[in-house]
């Protein structure tokens, strides 16, 4: 994913990480979310929370988000700086009449593996909607 020569993750492997992470919320495919992570990275989701550090910590916090994401969509292309990767998209939660959609910005730290080890989401109160809601 990245190369050692200019730590610069390439904008095709931005954009598969991504979308990996979107389609194994969607699926509910907590193992393959897990897998784009570092054994030792640490989650902040939202910026401000407690951060959950580690393996364990994340199965367990991702486990929610794979019960409870319906649908996930990425607005417009990841942005790159080094190795890290900022991208917006918009999740629903739960299904109708009562799903909920919040739109997000996650930041990225990839490590020289091209895994995870570091993630901020960006959102709050503000930026939750019901799903019928226009944007």
């Amino acid at each position: 994913m990245t190369s050692d020569a200019d730590s610069v993750i390439t904008p095709e492997a931005a954009v598969a990480l991504c979308d990996a992470y979107l389609t194994g919320l969607v699926a509910g495919d907590l193992e393959a979310v897990l897998a784009l992570f570092s054994p030792d990275a640490v989650v902040e989701d939202p910026v401000g929370s407690e951060p959950q550090q580690g393996m364990e910590a994340l199965r367990a916090f991702y486990q929610i988000a794979c019960d409870s994401v319906s649908e996930a969509e990425r607005v417009g292309p990841p942005r790159i700086a080094g190795t890290d990767i900022a991208f917006a998209f918009t999740i629903t939660i739960g299904s109708a009449p009562n799903a909920m959609c919040i739109d997000i910005i996650d930041v990225f730290s990839c490590d020289s593996a091209g895994k995870v080890c570091g993630m901020r989401a960006y959102w709050g109160p503000d930026n939750m909607r019901a799903a019928e809601a226009s944007r």
